[in-house]
């Protein structure tokens, strides 16, 4: 009973509700963030998240990684979840546009572009999978976080759109040592100004903290880059180095083995 009250009363109502405020307050198309785990996607939505004219959803929606064949076309499955979220945000009168980030997001790019029409634009941030998969996962200190599939599966999604016009593809070593030249590319491609907050993002970032950051929102710094090179991590290194996919990626992306 719950589950049909759902679909047939309850979602409907939520959707209906949320396309009328989503079309009264945001002028713009949305944007959306995607990648591999442990690449990039928190930190880059903070980033946006300073700029006046987005609103950026501090939580992921999961609601573009199940879709089902509707009437005219794919839809996504749990759109009410948007919705949902438009509904109870409180969102500043100066956003003009949303942006939702999900690693996942980055296996599903043409059907949420298809859905959200030409105007959308996708972020794929894609980093050196030494260092995305030698991170440590937060909760189990003796486990890596993301397996080697799990990075060949996304980033190979994420490759196969690298060239449309609506995906914009970013390498997070990129965008940690050239913040500014970056983010420039960055709003040309979703046709926003660089606004003043966006220089120093992490004074002015409404998305100020994530389970995938050790610590809040701060300044970011190169040191980190290369903290796959510890000894610890001799043995996974060569495992992920090891891998052909893997290096077809690297070389793809200029990454050097």
């Amino acid at each position: 009973m719950n589950t049909w009250w759902k679909a047939n009363i309850t979602s409907p109502v939520i959707n209906r509700l949320g396309r009328v405020r989503e079309r009264n307050h945001f002028t713009r198309p949305p944007i959306f963030i995607g990648g591999c785990g442990r690449s990039g996607t928190s930190l880059l939505l903070s980033m946006l998240s300073a700029h006046p004219g987005i609103f950026a959803f501090a939580k992921e929606l999961d609601a573009f990684t199940e879709w089902h064949q509707g009437s005219t076309g794919l839809v996504p499955t749990r759109v009410d979840r948007l919705y949902r979220a438009i509904l109870t945000n409180k969102i500043p009168q100066q956003c003009h546009r949303w942006c939702e980030k999900r690693p996942a997001n980055v296996r599903f790019i043409p059907e949420i572009l298809e859905y959200f029409g030409p105007d959308a634009r996708f972020i794929h941030i894609v980093r050196d999978p030494r260092a995305v998969c030698t991170s440590i996962h937060p909760e189990k200190p003796d486990e890596y976080w993301i397996p080697i599939d799990r990075y060949i599966t996304d980033v190979s999604a994420g490759e196969a759109m690298y060239d449309h016009h609506q995906v914009f593809t970013l390498k997070y070593e990129d965008l940690v040592t050239d913040y500014l030249g970056q983010m420039r590319k960055l709003c040309d491609f979703i046709e926003e100004p660089m606004s003043e907050e966006m220089w120093r993002w992490y004074d002015h970032a409404t998305v100020r903290d994530n389970r995938a950051w050790f610590d809040g929102v701060q300044e970011v710094h190169s040191q980190g880059l290369e903290k796959w090179k510890d000894h610890s991590h001799h043995k996974r290194v060569k495992e992920i180095t090891m891998n052909a996919e893997i290096r077809r990626l690297m070389d793809y992306f200029e990454y050097v083995i």
